[in-house]
């Protein structure tokens, strides 16, 4: 049971460090530049697009574009968490 605690944990945690790391590169990348246009970021898995209306508005969207990068880092993350994890409670326990 307690392995299956420490997977949960590790699942958990990884998936709001991503989170996390997508809320950071996505404000970076939006307040970055101040050209209309298409613009990608966190190796192309997000996009924001924004474009000016013939009535002189802007029209904004955002999205997901590619979702394999926030996969592979939520397993890289999923890997390290539960090492950090396994090893930090081997090492308090002796």
């Amino acid at each position: 049971m307690k392995m299956v605690f420490t997977i949960f944990n590790s699942l958990i945690a990884s998936i709001i460090t991503t989170l996390i790391i997508l809320t950071v590169s996505f404000l970076i990348m939006l307040f970055s530049s101040a050209k209309d246009g298409y613009r990608t970021t966190f190796f192309g898995s997000i996009f924001f697009s924004s474009k000016p209306a013939l009535d002189g508005s802007t029209s904004l969207s955002f999205g997901l574009a590619n979702p394999i990068p926030i996969y592979i880092a939520i397993a890289i993350l999923f890997v390290f968490f539960l090492f950090l994890f396994h090893f930090s409670k081997k090492r308090l326990t002796k």
